[in-house]
């Protein structure tokens, strides 16, 4: 049941957790938060505001490309994330979960190809079944990590 559960849970978060919404949401430069300490990471704040942070959140290269992009909700990371590759290619994607990363992630190389997916639980801890693919995609382990 729980690998069922997990099946169905990944199979509806692949497909919808690979985007964020950046048209309907604010955006701000992490260059442009202040942080003040909370009990799992830091609560984010936009300079020159005493209320806690909702919407997306950034941080750039210096060429430009955007080095992450994360969600945020009431100045705590509650939704998708990416981070890239200095070219633009997007190196993770995952969701946070009261400031944890928790739940379905995609890893790719920095060409952008798939290289794992799998879930994480309590800040990156690798749970579940994990896959990992070849340059040309092919499937070529599959762990279990467990719960």
């Amino acid at each position: 049941m729980k690998i069922l559960h997990y099946l169905l849970s990944f199979a509806f978060a692949s497909t919808a957790f690979g985007q964020i919404d950046t048209l309907s949401q604010k955006m701000v430069s992490m260059q442009d938060t202040y942080q003040k300490p909370y009990k799992v990471g830091s609560v984010y704040y936009e300079k020159n505001s005493q209320t806690p942070y909702t919407g997306v959140l950034y941080g750039k290269f210096s060429n430009g490309k955007y080095l992450s992009i994360q969600e945020y909700k009431n100045g705590i990371g509650n939704g998708t994330w990416a981070n890239y590759y200095e070219n633009g290619n997007r190196k993770e994607v995952g969701t946070y979960i009261n400031n944890l990363v928790e739940g379905p992630v995609k890893q790719y190389r920095e060409d952008g190809t798939l290289k794992a997916e799998g879930q994480y639980k309590h800040w990156r801890k690798k749970v579940g079944i994990w896959r990992y693919y070849n340059i040309e995609g092919n499937l070529i382990k599959q762990t279990d990590y467990g719960y």
